[in-house]
Protein backbone atom coordinates (compact mmCIF):
# COMPACT_ATOMS: atom_id res chain seq x y z
CA UNK A 1 0.00 0.00 0.00
CA UNK A 2 1.05 3.66 -0.34
CA UNK A 3 1.62 4.41 3.19
CA UNK A 4 4.42 0.87 3.42
CA UNK A 5 6.01 2.52 0.33
CA UNK A 6 6.61 5.28 1.70
CA UNK A 7 8.78 3.40 4.09
CA UNK A 8 10.31 1.65 1.68
CA UNK A 9 11.68 5.23 -0.09
CA UNK A 10 12.86 6.26 3.40
CA UNK A 11 13.02 4.67 6.77
CA UNK A 12 11.44 7.86 9.16
CA UNK A 13 9.38 10.43 8.71
CA UNK A 14 7.46 13.15 10.23
CA UNK A 15 3.79 13.38 10.14
CA UNK A 16 3.62 16.72 8.54
CA UNK A 17 5.42 15.44 5.03
CA UNK A 18 3.65 11.94 5.71
CA UNK A 19 0.34 14.34 5.61
CA UNK A 20 1.07 16.08 2.73
CA UNK A 21 3.00 13.00 0.55
CA UNK A 22 -0.14 11.12 0.47
CA UNK A 23 -2.59 14.45 -0.36
CA UNK A 24 -0.12 14.74 -3.14
CA UNK A 25 -0.84 11.65 -4.14
CA UNK A 26 -4.53 11.93 -4.06
CA UNK A 27 -5.04 9.96 -1.00
CA UNK A 28 -7.23 10.98 2.02
CA UNK A 29 -7.31 9.55 5.37
CA UNK A 30 -9.30 10.31 8.30
CA UNK A 31 -6.28 11.26 10.78
CA UNK A 32 -7.31 8.09 13.04
CA UNK A 33 -7.08 6.09 10.03
CA UNK A 34 -4.11 7.10 9.35
CA UNK A 35 -2.50 6.50 13.02
CA UNK A 36 -3.29 3.16 12.59
CA UNK A 37 -1.79 2.39 9.44
CA UNK A 38 1.63 4.22 10.88
CA UNK A 39 1.62 2.09 14.25
CA UNK A 40 1.24 -0.98 11.94
CA UNK A 41 4.60 -0.47 10.07
CA UNK A 42 6.60 1.72 12.37
CA UNK A 43 6.74 2.95 15.68
CA UNK A 44 8.09 6.38 17.33
CA UNK A 45 10.56 7.63 20.21
CA UNK A 46 8.85 9.96 22.63
CA UNK A 47 12.54 11.78 23.36
CA UNK A 48 15.66 12.12 21.71
CA UNK A 49 16.69 13.38 18.34
CA UNK A 50 14.29 11.40 16.33
CA UNK A 51 11.23 12.56 18.41
CA UNK A 52 7.93 11.58 17.64
CA UNK A 53 8.40 10.72 13.73
CA UNK A 54 7.81 7.75 12.56
CA UNK A 55 10.23 5.44 12.08
CA UNK A 56 9.86 1.89 10.31
CA UNK A 57 9.79 -1.25 12.44
CA UNK A 58 12.75 -3.27 12.56
CA UNK A 59 15.09 0.05 12.29
CA UNK A 60 16.90 1.73 15.16
CA UNK A 61 18.09 5.01 13.98
CA UNK A 62 20.52 5.02 17.23
CA UNK A 63 22.70 2.04 15.13
CA UNK A 64 23.04 3.75 12.26
CA UNK A 65 24.94 6.77 11.53
CA UNK A 66 23.26 6.95 8.23
CA UNK A 67 20.08 8.18 9.97
CA UNK A 68 21.11 11.40 11.18
CA UNK A 69 20.29 12.93 7.74
CA UNK A 70 16.16 12.72 9.33
CA UNK A 71 17.09 13.75 12.51
CA UNK A 72 14.82 16.20 14.13
CA UNK A 73 15.29 20.16 14.85
CA UNK A 74 12.59 23.04 16.08
CA UNK A 75 12.34 26.26 14.97
CA UNK A 76 10.98 29.02 17.31
CA UNK A 77 10.17 32.40 15.79
CA UNK A 78 10.99 34.72 17.06
CA UNK A 79 8.54 36.73 20.35
CA UNK A 80 8.25 40.26 18.43
CA UNK A 81 7.16 38.34 15.25
CA UNK A 82 4.51 36.21 17.21
CA UNK A 83 1.66 38.11 16.21
CA UNK A 84 1.84 37.34 12.55
CA UNK A 85 1.40 33.62 13.63
CA UNK A 86 -1.90 34.70 15.66
CA UNK A 87 -3.50 36.36 13.33
CA UNK A 88 -2.47 33.52 10.80
CA UNK A 89 -4.11 30.98 13.01
CA UNK A 90 -7.29 33.08 13.11
CA UNK A 91 -8.25 32.62 9.63
CA UNK A 92 -6.93 28.99 9.33
CA UNK A 93 -4.48 29.70 7.05
CA UNK A 94 -1.47 28.19 6.57
CA UNK A 95 1.55 27.17 3.95
CA UNK A 96 1.82 24.19 2.20
CA UNK A 97 4.95 21.97 4.17
CA UNK A 98 6.59 21.63 1.12
CA UNK A 99 7.24 25.46 1.19
CA UNK A 100 8.21 26.05 4.75
CA UNK A 101 10.53 23.24 4.07
CA UNK A 102 12.16 24.89 1.24
CA UNK A 103 12.04 28.62 3.31
CA UNK A 104 9.37 29.81 0.27
CA UNK A 105 6.96 30.52 3.37
CA UNK A 106 7.22 31.49 7.02
CA UNK A 107 5.70 28.92 9.41
CA UNK A 108 2.62 29.90 11.09
CA UNK A 109 3.14 28.17 14.65
CA UNK A 110 5.59 29.24 17.41
CA UNK A 111 7.24 26.23 17.28
CA UNK A 112 7.56 24.09 14.03
CA UNK A 113 9.80 20.41 13.82
CA UNK A 114 11.65 20.09 11.08
CA UNK A 115 13.68 16.95 9.26
CA UNK A 116 17.17 17.70 8.00
CA UNK A 117 16.40 15.94 5.09
CA UNK A 118 13.44 17.72 3.99
CA UNK A 119 14.97 21.40 4.32
CA UNK A 120 15.56 22.76 1.01
CA UNK A 121 19.50 24.54 1.79
CA UNK A 122 22.80 24.27 0.73
CA UNK A 123 24.60 24.64 4.09
CA UNK A 124 22.34 22.33 5.58
CA UNK A 125 22.37 19.86 3.10
CA UNK A 126 26.16 19.58 3.35
CA UNK A 127 26.49 19.95 7.35
CA UNK A 128 24.49 16.56 7.45
CA UNK A 129 25.52 14.86 4.38
CA UNK A 130 29.24 15.41 5.66
CA UNK A 131 30.72 12.37 7.75
CA UNK A 132 29.76 11.52 10.90
CA UNK A 133 32.02 13.46 13.68
CA UNK A 134 31.16 11.10 16.73
CA UNK A 135 31.04 7.28 16.88
CA UNK A 136 27.71 6.94 19.46
CA UNK A 137 23.84 8.83 18.68
CA UNK A 138 23.48 11.03 21.96
CA UNK A 139 20.22 12.34 23.56
CA UNK A 140 20.77 15.84 23.29
CA UNK A 141 21.91 16.13 19.53
CA UNK A 142 21.87 12.96 17.69
CA UNK A 143 24.63 12.00 15.50
CA UNK A 144 25.88 15.49 15.20
CA UNK A 145 27.97 17.96 17.59
CA UNK A 146 26.33 20.78 19.78
CA UNK A 147 28.10 23.23 17.72
CA UNK A 148 26.79 21.84 14.64
CA UNK A 149 22.98 21.51 15.77
CA UNK A 150 23.49 25.27 16.51
CA UNK A 151 24.24 26.26 13.59
CA UNK A 152 22.27 24.60 11.85
CA UNK A 153 19.69 26.20 14.21
CA UNK A 154 20.74 29.65 13.43
CA UNK A 155 20.76 28.93 9.43
CA UNK A 156 17.01 28.00 10.31
CA UNK A 157 16.40 31.69 11.59
CA UNK A 158 18.62 33.48 8.56
CA UNK A 159 16.23 31.45 6.13
CA UNK A 160 12.54 32.32 7.68
CA UNK A 161 13.73 35.59 8.41
CA UNK A 162 14.70 36.47 5.18
CA UNK A 163 10.90 35.38 3.85
CA UNK A 164 9.14 36.76 6.76
CA UNK A 165 6.03 38.73 4.78
CA UNK A 166 5.49 41.76 6.64
CA UNK A 167 7.88 44.83 7.45
CA UNK A 168 9.47 44.52 11.00
CA UNK A 169 12.28 41.90 10.61
CA UNK A 170 15.08 43.74 9.87
CA UNK A 171 16.83 44.25 13.04
CA UNK A 172 16.37 40.71 13.72
CA UNK A 173 17.43 39.19 10.24
CA UNK A 174 20.62 41.31 10.55
CA UNK A 175 21.32 40.17 13.90
CA UNK A 176 21.02 36.36 13.48
CA UNK A 177 23.04 36.50 10.44
CA UNK A 178 25.70 38.23 12.28
CA UNK A 179 25.55 35.13 14.69
CA UNK A 180 25.29 32.60 11.82
CA UNK A 181 28.52 33.60 10.33
CA UNK A 182 30.67 33.69 14.23
CA UNK A 183 29.26 30.15 14.47
CA UNK A 184 30.17 29.30 11.30
CA UNK A 185 33.55 30.82 11.37
CA UNK A 186 33.78 28.84 15.20
CA UNK A 187 32.96 25.79 13.54
CA UNK A 188 35.18 26.09 10.58
CA UNK A 189 38.03 26.98 12.78
CA UNK A 190 38.50 24.34 15.96
CA UNK A 191 36.75 21.39 13.86
CA UNK A 192 38.99 18.83 16.42
CA UNK A 193 38.72 20.21 19.60
CA UNK A 194 34.54 20.37 19.03
CA UNK A 195 34.22 17.46 17.88
CA UNK A 196 36.95 15.67 20.82
CA UNK A 197 34.12 17.78 23.32
CA UNK A 198 31.08 16.54 22.13
CA UNK A 199 31.94 12.73 21.15
CA UNK A 200 31.73 11.71 24.26
CA UNK A 201 29.45 8.51 24.92
CA UNK A 202 25.80 9.43 26.16
CA UNK A 203 24.13 7.70 28.77
CA UNK A 204 20.59 8.37 28.19
CA UNK A 205 17.76 6.83 27.13
CA UNK A 206 14.73 6.72 24.57
CA UNK A 207 10.97 4.95 24.97
CA UNK A 208 9.88 3.79 21.79
CA UNK A 209 6.45 3.70 21.55
CA UNK A 210 4.49 1.06 18.94
CA UNK A 211 1.39 2.88 19.05
CA UNK A 212 0.27 6.43 17.70
CA UNK A 213 1.08 8.60 20.70
CA UNK A 214 -1.25 11.96 22.11
CA UNK A 215 0.91 14.99 22.36
CA UNK A 216 1.27 17.63 20.28
CA UNK A 217 4.74 17.62 18.02
CA UNK A 218 4.57 21.42 18.79
CA UNK A 219 4.39 21.17 22.53
CA UNK A 220 6.60 18.28 23.23
CA UNK A 221 9.03 20.98 25.65
CA UNK A 222 8.67 18.02 28.45
CA UNK A 223 9.26 15.46 26.97
CA UNK A 224 12.99 16.87 25.48
CA UNK A 225 13.84 17.30 28.66
CA UNK A 226 14.02 14.02 29.80
CA UNK A 227 18.02 13.96 30.10
CA UNK A 228 18.18 10.44 31.48
CA UNK A 229 21.67 8.96 32.70
CA UNK A 230 20.99 5.56 31.85
CA UNK A 231 22.24 3.94 28.61
CA UNK A 232 20.06 3.30 25.65
CA UNK A 233 18.47 -0.75 25.94
CA UNK A 234 18.19 -1.99 21.83
CA UNK A 235 14.29 -0.74 21.22
CA UNK A 236 13.43 -3.91 20.52
CA UNK A 237 14.03 -5.07 24.75
CA UNK A 238 12.43 -1.94 25.51
CA UNK A 239 8.72 -2.29 27.26
CA UNK A 240 6.39 -0.44 27.74
CA UNK A 241 4.59 0.68 30.80
CA UNK A 242 0.75 -0.44 32.24
CA UNK A 243 -1.52 2.47 31.81
CA UNK A 244 -1.21 2.49 35.85
CA UNK A 245 2.26 1.00 36.18
CA UNK A 246 5.21 3.02 36.75
CA UNK A 247 8.64 1.49 35.18
CA UNK A 248 11.91 2.42 38.23
CA UNK A 249 15.07 3.04 36.57
CA UNK A 250 17.41 0.10 36.36
CA UNK A 251 20.33 -0.86 39.28
CA UNK A 252 22.87 2.14 38.73
CA UNK A 253 20.12 4.33 39.72
CA UNK A 254 19.16 2.15 42.38
CA UNK A 255 21.45 0.76 44.58
CA UNK A 256 18.99 -1.21 47.05
CA UNK A 257 22.18 -3.32 48.30
CA UNK A 258 22.94 0.21 49.90
CA UNK A 259 19.75 1.58 50.76
CA UNK A 260 17.34 0.26 53.63
CA UNK A 261 13.84 0.02 52.59
CA UNK A 262 12.80 0.51 56.41
CA UNK A 263 14.66 3.85 56.47
CA UNK A 264 12.79 4.87 53.12
CA UNK A 265 9.65 3.56 54.64
CA UNK A 266 10.17 5.96 57.52
CA UNK A 267 11.29 8.85 55.29
CA UNK A 268 7.56 7.87 53.52
CA UNK A 269 5.54 7.89 56.45
CA UNK A 270 7.06 10.85 58.14
CA UNK A 271 4.85 13.02 55.74
CA UNK A 272 1.20 13.29 55.31
CA UNK A 273 -0.95 11.23 52.76
CA UNK A 274 -1.93 13.47 50.52
CA UNK A 275 1.04 15.47 50.64
CA UNK A 276 2.95 12.25 49.77
CA UNK A 277 0.81 11.42 46.75
CA UNK A 278 0.70 14.69 45.40
CA UNK A 279 4.87 14.35 45.57
CA UNK A 280 5.12 10.86 43.93
CA UNK A 281 2.51 12.35 41.26
CA UNK A 282 5.28 15.37 40.86
CA UNK A 283 8.20 13.15 40.80
CA UNK A 284 6.80 10.75 38.58
CA UNK A 285 7.31 13.12 35.43
CA UNK A 286 11.35 13.46 36.59
CA UNK A 287 11.62 9.79 35.61
CA UNK A 288 14.07 8.20 33.19
CA UNK A 289 11.17 6.80 31.10
CA UNK A 290 8.36 8.89 29.80
CA UNK A 291 5.33 7.03 30.94
CA UNK A 292 2.91 6.77 27.51
CA UNK A 293 -1.27 7.84 28.04
CA UNK A 294 -4.14 7.09 26.02
CA UNK A 295 -5.15 9.18 22.69
CA UNK A 296 -6.29 12.59 23.54
CA UNK A 297 -6.99 14.87 20.88
CA UNK A 298 -3.74 16.72 21.37
CA UNK A 299 -1.82 14.45 19.03
CA UNK A 300 -4.36 15.01 16.39
CA UNK A 301 -3.01 18.61 15.17
CA UNK A 302 -1.00 19.25 12.61
CA UNK A 303 2.76 20.44 12.35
Amino acid sequence: MAVSRMFDERPIWSKASVTERLLDMGIRFSYSMLRRLLSRISYYFSSGPFLRFWIKKGYDPRKDSNSRIYQRIDYRVPVPLRSYCDAKSAIKSKPRWEDICAFRAFPCKFQTSLQFFDLVDDYIQSEINKPPSQATCTFATGWFSQHVIDCIRQRLMVKFLQVFPKPGAGNLLRAATAKFEKLKRECSRNPIKLNGEECQPANLDFEENNEPGNVEDDEEEAAEGNNSDEEWDAYEELDMAGDNEMPLPSHSHLNMDNISRSHLQELFDSFPSMEADSEVQENGSDEEYHIYEEDSDDYNSDE
